[in-house]
């Protein structure tokens, strides 16, 4: 009866889970500016047509930020690669010889090779 019980419960969880993410991706998140514009247009009394293109404008800085955020990004992680082959390195030698016994070393090997050679 425990066992069915925990199921039961398990997967309310996780139906809780799928509406829950499926809700937020369909809700837009606002922009991290929409406070800035806000205050822009009430201070200096904005029109509806001088707000819209604030909004333009503040659309395009967003999406030229994320352009740069993006680009300097990649070329962190292509710099924090050889660190992350080195660890990667440290912790596959860690678990081939330390956790696994010697007989299953071969096979640990085989099943590491392709992931090896990316």
């Amino acid at each position: 009866m425990r066992v069915w019980s925990a199921a039961l419960a398990g997967s309310w969880f996780l139906v809780g889970l799928g509406v829950g993410l499926a809700v937020s991706r369909q809700t837009p998140s606002p922009s991290p500016l929409a406070g800035y514009a806000d205050a822009l247009s009430e201070q200096f009394e904005l029109s509806g047509r001088r707000r819209r293109v604030l909004n333009q404008l503040l659309d395009e800085y967003e999406s030229r930020q994320r352009e740069i955020r993006d680009r300097h990004q990649a070329a962190t992680l292509d710099a924090m690669e050889p660190d992350f082959r080195a660890l990667s390195a440290e912790f596959d030698d860690k678990i081939r010889n330390r956790i696994l016994p010697p007989a299953a070393r071969a096979r640990y090997d085989e099943l590491a090779r392709p992931l090896a050679a990316r």
